[in-house]
């Protein structure tokens, strides 16, 4: 049987352990046929077999994101980009070319904004935007995501005074005489995100699109596509309709969806299929909402919210697996992440068990995840900015923050550990997910090495979904999703793992880009 196309003098990271190393990769159809040596691919090659000398590039498995928000991320690129501005001066000139573009009265929005990057050293005010834009609306969000500005158009359409009063875990910046600065924080922005106007959906279905095409220009060839809104089912529909999903998708409805995704369809399973129903235990530890056993070392009064009751996370789980799906459950907590435990503990198997997040954890809940085969998902390039812009070890206390995210404990211990994004939150680069486990600063003994946080990106996130048998590594048989870099992640400084090129991606046996 010859190969419809082979890779050759190629460094092959299969992520197989029985043969962890190849030359050549040989593909028939949309399955992998061959791996081995140059010589053992020679006798595959036919007349019309196409062949890529790689020329000593590196060949991993199809990079997987198991946790990413694909329609909010068409959104954002739609969004005017400010991470180029070093000052203010610099994001109003970006502002006032963004409204020549711009119908009067019509939402700006923009993203990647940093004070420190400022010459000024200054947040932003709702002067400075009204300076630039006083025709629109605008609200820019800050490159730590929680973070926005707002000139004055925004906040008087979204109604929002001096006496407006945020909920738990939000705040509103003022004036020492008590005005608004135009500042939100935390859960605050969404009073002025309630107030944007959506985008139509043929908007959104070319916004996502694009974000479809980054996505596989990043190397990924599979994602956990996490819904946040009902019509986000059709738009997946009408995206595989139009050809316009390259990528293979796992979706993963909210468990109160669960009605509306039961006419969800799909015309090839193994490209799209509905996989998953995420339910939330708890919050957020920058919101201080994640449910601690302790209260937040800064906040003695506050231990976080339980979103659910045992007895329902125990209800919601039964309702997903009647349904053939498989529990997503976000508990960053550790009260949260024990309570979760304790419903999968007394649940019978039937589809393996995630936790995304599993954030603040402690010996006896790594020891339960492991007796539990439970996955940790989780998104590598969150921890610095846990720690960096939201004061973990102010909110947890060091010997708790020793215990945030503990990686390599995890590993250690057994416990599958899943690797994503959480994109648009955190930046879309797969790449940089790895670097950041590969480098992290705060408490390093939780450092992965690059093939451990690869594996995270490959073999053990297709396990997260349970579908290691057909992807995740480069061995015969499985699907044909390869992705070639232009070095080797262990060849390369380690803060340059990041600007690694990746030159092909593979999708199915097709070649989408390279």
């Amino acid at each position: 049987m010859l190969a419809d196309l082979v890779f050759v003098d190629a460094k092959v990271w299969t992520m197989n352990p029985s043969k962890p190393h190849a030359e050549a990769v040989a593909v028939r159809g949309n399955r992998i046929l061959k791996v081995g040596t140059n010589q053992q691919i020679k006798g595959l090659i036919g007349k019309k077999t196409k062949i890529l000398n790689l020329k000593g590039k590196t060949v991993v498995p199809g990079l997987i994101d198991t946790h990413i928000h694909v329609a909010d991320f068409g959104r954002c690129l739609m969004w005017l980009d400010l991470s180029s501005a070093q000052s203010i001066k610099d994001l109003q000139n970006l502002l006032k070319e963004k409204t020549k573009q711009t119908q009067t009265g019509k939402w700006i929005v923009g993203r990647g904004w940093n004070e420190n990057h400022f010459k000024e050293k200054r947040l932003l005010t709702h002067k400075d935007l009204d300076e630039a834009a006083p025709g629109n609306p605008v609200i820019l969000y800050h490159e730590a995501a929680m973070i926005c500005a707002a000139n004055s158009k925004a906040l008087a359409l979204a109604g929002i005074t001096s006496k407006t009063v945020t909920s738990s875990g939000g705040s509103i910046d003022k004036t020492a005489a008590g005005e608004l600065t135009g500042i939100f924080r935390g859960s605050a922005t969404n009073l002025v995100w309630q107030a944007v106007a959506e985008p139509t959906a043929e908007e959104l279905v070319d916004a996502t699109s694009l974000a479809c095409q980054q996505i596989v220009q990043a190397g990924i060839t599979s994602i956990d596509w996490i819904i946040l809104s009902e019509n986000e089912l059709s738009l997946i529909q009408t995206l595989q309709a139009k050809g316009k999903l390259p990528v293979r998708v796992n979706v993963i409805v909210p468990h109160e969806f669960l009605k509306c995704a039961s006419g969800f369809a799909s015309t090839d399973p193994l490209k799209l299929r509905l996989g998953g129903a995420i339910i939330f235990t708890d919050g957020y530890l920058d919101s201080k909402t994640a449910a601690l056993m302790q209260p937040y070392s800064d906040d003695p009064d506050n231990s976080g919210k339980m979103m659910c009751t045992p007895q329902e996370l125990a209800a919601w789980v039964a309702q997903v697996l009647a349904l053939g799906l498989q529990p997503v459950i976000h508990a960053m907590g550790d009260r949260a992440v024990d309570t979760a435990l304790s419903v999968i503990e007394q649940t019978p198997k039937k589809v393996r068990f995630r936790i995304e997040q599993a954030a603040v954890l402690n010996q006896q809940l790594v020891k339960r995840l492991s007796a539990q085969d439970v996955v940790v998902s989780v998104q590598p390039k969150m921890v610095p900015t846990e720690f960096e812009v939201w004061s973990a070890t102010e909110h947890l206390g060091t010997e708790r923050a020793r215990w945030l995210h503990p990686l390599k404990t995890l590993l250690k211990a057994g416990v599958k550990v899943a690797g994503g994004s959480d994109c648009p939150m955190e930046p879309l680069n797969p790449l940089l997910g790895i670097q950041g486990a590969v480098t992290r600063e705060s408490y390093p003994e939780q450092r992965l090495t690059v093939e451990e946080a690869l594996r995270a990106y490959t073999l053990d996130a297709a396990y997260c979904s349970g579908e290691e048998n057909l992807k995740g590594s480069i061995e015969e048989g499985k699907l044909a999703d390869l992705a070639v870099l232009a070095s080797d992640p262990t060849a390369v400084e380690e803060g340059k793992i990041k600007d690694i090129a990746v030159t092909i991606v593979i999708v199915d046996g097709k070649v989408l880009q390279g």
